[in-house]
């Protein structure tokens, strides 16, 4: 697969990866394919996931973010990944890249948040590396554990599964309006959402309550997109997907009336929200849901798995195509 003559922005992140498979001597003894977000390999009766997220200033911090909430959004999207297979988190090696001009109290207060958000998270930073860069870049490797036979996947959804997710979907998208293109009244609103959108957690606590019922046929994390995510299941398993309803919150619900913008498209496209997103046959609804309820959570259903091509959002008569479209590395959204 030759790429001469294209750029990064021509191919993409995931055409670039999908080149670099071809590459790599692949690891025979590996339990997830080369398309997953993370890694496992056998452990003796389980498997060790390792998941590996770099986060670069110029790309993924947004205006006025302070160093715990850039240290927090750097560990929530290393563990997120974890989640999504279902694995409990051993800990966290993070390297940091700092400009010489950083200062130090900015550093700290990274390292402080870095540790508060394993922590929060029931988990250790456990060390790293330190070295100088041109901008603020920090590379969580989360490693984690999970029974072999608990282990979740992304291929797997088949035709009549329901979807279901662990969240509400919206803050990040309509925090992009606010923050990149002005559309900050009402200011009250705006908080409330910026503070939603900026504290995210990893599903931890629900991803290992789905591994353990043994009824999710598939899994992924929505950090690009619930339409991406979405995409990524249908891709993986040959399947298409049908969604009725989606989870709105309200407040964002009301921003977009304020401003005269598409709520439905801060819940699609808009990212970093780090719920699950997972399939599972409808006979197994009430078992799969009281397990993340007895862990503090929720689970949602907004919709089902078809038969090929199709991929929609029905609303009463209305019906809309969900684009594959999320955040790409190297790509404009």
């Amino acid at each position: 697969m030759s790429k001469k003559g294209n750029t990064l922005r021509d191919i993409g992140e995931r055409g670039l990866i999908r080149w670099f498979q071809d590459l790599i001597t692949p690891y025979d003894k590996a339990l997830l394919s080369g398309l997953e977000d993370a890694v496992a390999v056998p452990f003796n009766e389980e498997a060790l996931v390792v998941n590996s997220d770099m986060l670069v200033e110029s790309t993924d911090v947004l205006p006025g973010m302070t160093a715990s909430e850039i240290a927090w959004k750097a560990g929530v999207m290393g563990l997120s990944d974890l989640a999504a297979k279902g694995a409990t988190p051993l800990g966290v090696i993070i390297s940091l890249g700092l400009p010489a001009e950083t200062e130090a109290n900015f550093a700290a207060a990274l390292v402080g948040g870095l540790n508060c958000v394993c922590r929060e998270h029931e988990t250790y930073y456990l060390g790293g590396d330190t070295n100088q860069c041109l901008e603020l870049v920090i590379d969580c490797t989360a490693i984690g554990r999970v029974p072999q036979n608990q282990l979740m996947r992304r291929k797997g959804a088949k035709p009549g599964d329901l979807i279901a997710t662990t969240g509400e979907f919206g803050y990040t998208g309509a925090l992009f309006e606010a923050l990149l293109r002005g559309n900050s009244e009402p200011a009250e609103l705006v908080d409330q959402i910026r503070e939603k959108a900026l504290r995210p957690r990893a599903r931890i606590k629900e991803g290992k309550a789905l591994a353990e019922t043994g009824v999710i046929s598939s899994s992924i994390d929505s950090s690009d997109g619930l339409a991406w995510a979405l995409h990524e299941i249908a891709a993986a398993s040959r399947v298409g997907f049908q969604l009725d309803s989606l989870p709105i919150p309200q407040m964002c619900a009301e921003f977009a009336v304020a401003n005269d913008l598409d709520a439905v498209d801060f819940v699609l496209y808009g990212g970093e929200e780090f719920e699950l997103v997972v399939t599972l046959p409808p006979r197994y609804w009430k078992k799969a849901s009281k397990s993340v309820q007895q862990v503090g959570g929720s689970l949602t259903r907004i919709g089902k798995i078809v038969e090929e091509p199709e991929k929609s959002l029905r609303f009463g008569r209305e019906e809309r195509t969900v684009e594959i479209k999320g955040y790409e590395h190297f790509k404009k959204s």
